[in-house]
């Protein structure tokens, strides 16, 4: 197709778009002319075949001709009352909906609207562009696709690429979001995704992070706190340093951390209020947005501060108030006055998790799991967690306990249970094989031991 071709397709699908976005049943009547002007050139740009009305069916008709599986063409006519509708069918003949490519490059500028991260919408596109771009099904009419095409692809996928079932998940996102998009503007008759099957065997098994990469332990935080009152010391106005030490009592996301204003702050309560974020958005300055993460109601919410808290935005307003710093009464300000971002925190983490010998340097975002582990293991109660964090799902809060202790103490109780299959000390002597002939001899005592046990015990249960 040449450029003007492409260039009156996009024309089309956007005024089509635009208007079935309104929910009215019929297009007004200046963009409909507009519409049905930019189909006919196009169609007549395409189509070489005559088109005439047949007074005796009564029709407007035309030929088309269609490829059949063997590379053979086939003849067929198209019939319509009138001339708009019959040129109607010729644009679904040639053009249809488009291709899924087409239709997830509407969906995706539809999806820079919703004041997403950045981050975010980089990574869809990335992903994108590894599994799909260029492909077949990418290239192939949405109408055309269905639940069989797509399972095939992804089955491709997951052989070729090797990739984690959590990475299928996120490719499944953008198919999923892809057709709803193409269902819900009226260019397929029916969602082929709730009908997909994947056979998730051959994908990658995760590969966990440490735990203790995973949450700052007894000893890090001890280091970066003192690296905190010393950063205080040496810059007194430093209040990015306190936000970071706030975030170690509230287990903020770091977007709600540097959103805080004085007038969340109850003081007779010692509460304060988490309603707003700031968010990185693509080829932009980050934004402040006045709710939290995915618009959801579990995130706004109102925290306690005991006294840690009240003693950090005390110090933090003095500071405020000494060094003449004002932006509206937001909390955290630079050494400019202005308010802090995103990346001023991130910045001041790593630096401060190499000075006090954290390698490799962690996150804000450990620092909430940090203190959600550190709030279960002193409650147990899930739901308080998952209240306090701002989730919206259990499952989410349960992904952000990390029980180091834990495990040490799984790690010492097999330690234990297995000291007397250790190898002894090497001994050419008689003695010592005797030695080891018994020492094998216990331990296989022990076994059958412990396995007499445990079955006595099924036997008591099972009697109960």
């Amino acid at each position: 197709m040449t450029t003007t071709q492409t260039e009156l397709i996009s024309r089309i699908r956007t005024l089509k778009i635009m208007f079935s976005e309104t929910g009215c049943d019929k297009i007004p009547t200046e963009a409909g002319n507009l519409v049905k002007s930019m189909t006919k050139d196009l169609i007549e740009s395409l189509h070489t075949s005559s088109i005439f009305y047949d007074e005796n069916r009564q029709l407007w008709r035309t030929t088309v001709f269609t490829t059949m599986e063997g590379g053979e063409k086939n003849r067929k006519f198209l019939g319509a009352k009138t001339e708009e509708g019959l040129y109607r069918k010729l644009y679904d003949h040639y053009i249809g909906p488009g291709s899924l490519g087409d239709i997830h490059a509407l969906w995706e500028e539809q999806r820079k609207q919703e004041n997403l991260a950045s981050t975010t919408l980089q990574r869809e596109r990335q992903r994108w562009d590894k599994y799909f771009e260029g492909t077949d099904i990418a290239k192939k009419r949405i109408d055309e696709i269905d639940n069989f095409l797509i399972e095939a692809h992804l089955q491709k996928i997951i052989k070729e690429d090797s990739i984690t079932t959590k990475e299928l998940s996120e490719i499944r996102f953008l198919l999923r979001k892809t057709f709803n998009y193409a269902f819900r503007h009226k260019m397929i008759p029916l969602n082929p995704m709730p009908d997909v099957e994947v056979n998730t065997t051959g994908c990658a098994p995760l590969q966990p992070r440490l735990s203790e990469s995973r949450v700052y332990l007894s000893s890090d935080i001890a280091a970066i706190q003192k690296e905190i009152t010393q950063e205080l010391s040496d810059i007194p106005y430093n209040t990015t340093a306190l936000a970071i030490r706030l975030l170690f009592v509230l287990g903020l996301r770091v977007g709600e951390l540097v959103a805080l204003r004085e007038s969340d702050i109850d003081w007779k309560k010692q509460t304060i209020h988490i309603q707003r974020m700031e968010q990185r958005v693509e080829k932009g300055k980050p934004i402040l947005v006045n709710h939290t993460k995915k618009k959801s109601p579990y995130g706004n919410r109102i925290l306690p501060l005991g006294e840690s808290g009240i003693t950090i935005l005390r110090k933090v307003l003095a500071i405020n108030k000494d060094y003449g710093f004002q932006d509206e009464d937001f909390l955290f300000l630079g050494e400019k006055g202005k308010r802090i971002h995103i990346r001023a925190v991130d910045n001041r983490i790593r630096k401060l998790c190499g000075r006090a010998g954290i390698e490799p340097a962690k996150s804000a975002h450990d620092i909430r799991r940090t203190v959600a582990t550190r709030l279960y293991r002193s409650t147990h109660d899930i739901e308080l967690v998952r209240k306090f964090l701002g989730h919206s799902d259990v499952q989410t809060t349960w992904g952000y306990i990390v029980d180091i202790d834990a495990e040490e103490e799984d790690r010492l109780k097999v330690v234990e249970a297995l000291k007397d299959f250790s190898e002894p000390s090497p001994s050419n002597s008689p003695s010592g094989k005797k030695e080891n002939a018994e020492s094998i001899q216990t331990g296989s005592n022990i076994i059958a031991f412990n396995s007499l046990k445990r079955h006595k015990r099924h036997s008591e249960a099972a009697s109960i």
